[in-house]
């Protein structure tokens, strides 16, 4: 993120966002009629010069017209850099259909190749292994969708939050109790308003194109309900007790008896057995991590949509009020939404939040990938080789599960209070001008009242604690020293592998569930937005009728 000196003089930094909404370019506008008809010679600009930051100090938002959003600045509050652009991009492409597609095609001939050759040992830690490294990158990626996410839509906040200030300057300016009654919006023009928003969409419901999406949306909501974490358990406290069941223990004759001595033919927990669950949950993480990624990737161009066309409302409101005022040079004023206060321990969860999810996590991923080929020879490429990178990255890929959902876990909440503060605003403009507004377009999510709700929202509370990344780092102590003891031999490092990968799918499926949670209320309150910016849009057209505009 700029120069890595200057990220690592800035760890898990969350500073204060500053924000300037841009004033409406009139020259984007075709005026009809004599310009002198609405000009109000009695309007007093006023210019404020309370705020004091810089233009270096403000971070900038643009929207294109797919809705992709793109900052100055990254969450840190430095500068992007060519990294920082360059991992966006892989987000953007780590959610597409092609590389959905791209990962069932390996999956399939991965299974194919099983068939054929029985199965053997390497062909399942070839899945742990490349499962391990696609976690570690998809970690990664999923880490900065979740920063960069939160930063946007914080940035989309204080953009509106800016502009609604300077509406409700001009708006609740001296009025004629007359010209409010003219310029009352109608309950049929804002009951209007349903008839450009699918019915849908306002309940917080992803649009529907083809059987890839139906699949997408079936998958997510089946893999992230409570009934899918108690079949998951079913199947682990299942696969424990098959444990108890003697099977090849990998030995090699002379046998010294069935089950006894030192080298047996069969064995309780073997090696075998615990490469059998690694396997499963490894197949499990990779389907995961691909849905997770395409359900984020799909909800972003969701609400991405809906943004270009508030914003484009909000241009042409700032511009009818500007005409009327004959004022297009008093700017908006600055907005700050300032970061919530911090602990030590989650200063330091989100110093290690920065490095997954920047360049710096990208050169450490690099260099211990450059290691791990480089002692391959020196080991003969035996099995504990192709075990040793799929340890580290199950290690490393099980705090970044931890953290993943402790961070998901305030963001969301910051990013609520964010779009509520904006649906407060917009409401009290609306009952200063009389407009009113039906409850569907306050921006709140149906509540859900079901046990098994409730029960899932417990388990996230829990599961999204400073305490439980403590617990973590613990457990992988805990574990490093069992396979140091067992000198990272193969059982050692299985024994490092299994419960964490465990874990780690269970988290997956716990953020996966958090994810559907939270998208389907941002979704929410940003078709609630488009509705209100439709209806405040109506209300200042009726209310400044001699303003005509087109848009080339």
């Amino acid at each position: 993120m700029g120069k890595i000196a200057e990220f690592l003089g800035n760890p898990g930094a969350r500073p204060d966002v500053h924000h300037r909404a841009p004033t409406v370019d009139c020259k984007q506008y075709e005026e009809f009629g004599d310009s002198n008809d609405y000009k109000n010679d009695d309007v007093v600009r006023v210019v404020s010069h309370s705020d004091e930051s810089t233009d270096d100090e403000l971070c900038n938002v643009n929207l294109t017209e797919t809705g992709a959003i793109f900052t100055s600045k990254g969450f840190t509050g430095l500068s992007k850099g060519f990294t920082d652009k360059t991992l966006d991009f892989l987000v953007r492409v780590a959610g597409s259909q092609a590389v959905f597609f791209i990962v069932w095609i390996i999956l399939i001939i991965w299974v194919v190749i099983g068939i054929v050759y029985n199965a053997p040992f390497n062909w399942q830690v070839v899945m742990q292994d490349g499962q391990s490294i696609q976690s570690y990158v998809w970690d990664t990626l999923l880490m900065r969708q979740q920063l960069m996410s939160t930063h946007e839509q914080i940035l989309i906040c204080g953009r509106l939050k800016s502009r609604l200030a300077s509406f409700k300057n001009y708006l609740t300016r001296s009025t004629p109790e007359e010209e409010k009654a003219d310029c009352t919006v109608e309950a049929n023009e804002v009951s209007s308003v349903e008839n450009h928003i699918d019915p849908s969409a306002i309940n917080g419901e992803l649009p529907v194109e083809n059987w890839y999406d139906r699949l997408s949306n079936v998958a997510s909501r089946y893999m992230g309900s409570i009934a899918a974490m108690v079949i998951f358990w079913i199947g682990i406290f299942v696969w424990i007790g098959c444990g108890a069941i003697p099977k090849d223990a990998g030995n090699t004759p002379p046998y010294t008896g069935e089950t006894t001595g030192s080298n047996p033919r069969l064995k309780k927990f073997s090696d075998a057995w615990q490469m059998y669950i690694n396997t499963a949950v490894a197949v499990s993480l990779l389907i995961c991590t691909t849905f997770l990624q395409n359900i984020r990737a799909r909800h972003d161009y969701f609400t991405g949509r809906f943004l270009v066309d508030i914003f484009d409302m909000d241009e042409k409101i700032d511009y009818r009020i500007r005409k009327h005022f004959n004022d297009f040079e008093t700017p908006h004023p600055v907005v700050t939404i300032e970061s919530k206060k911090r602990s030590t321990g989650r200063k330091m969860i989100d110093w290690y939040a920065d490095i997954i999810g920047t360049g710096i996590g990208v050169l450490i991923g690099v260099a211990v990938f450059a290691t791990w080929i480089g002692i391959g020879s020196p080991m003969k490429w035996d099995d504990n080789w192709w075990l040793i990178i799929g340890t580290y990255t199950g290690l490393i890929g099980f705090l970044d599960g931890f953290v993943l959902r402790e961070v998901y876990f305030r963001i969301v909440q910051h990013e609520e209070k964010n779009y509520s503060d904006v649906a407060k605003e917009d409401l009290e403009l609306f009952q200063e001008l009389g407009i009113e507004c039906p409850e569907e377009f306050s921006g709140k999510a149906p509540e859900i009242n079901i046990i098994g709700y409730r029960t899932s929202q417990y388990i996230n509370r829990i599961c999204s604690t400073p305490w439980s990344v403590l617990v973590s780092v613990i457990i992988i102590i805990g574990l490093i020293c069992i396979a140091s003891g067992l000198r990272w031999s193969t059982t050692g490092q299985l024994i490092a592998n299994t419960p964490t990968m465990i874990i780690e799918e269970f988290f997956l499926l716990v953020l996966l569930q958090a994810h559907n949670w939270a998208d389907r209320q941002r979704r929410v309150e940003v078709t609630a937005l488009y509705a209100r910016r439709r209806i405040l849009l109506s209300y200042v057209e009726k209310r400044f009728p001699e303003v005509m505009m087109l848009e080339k």
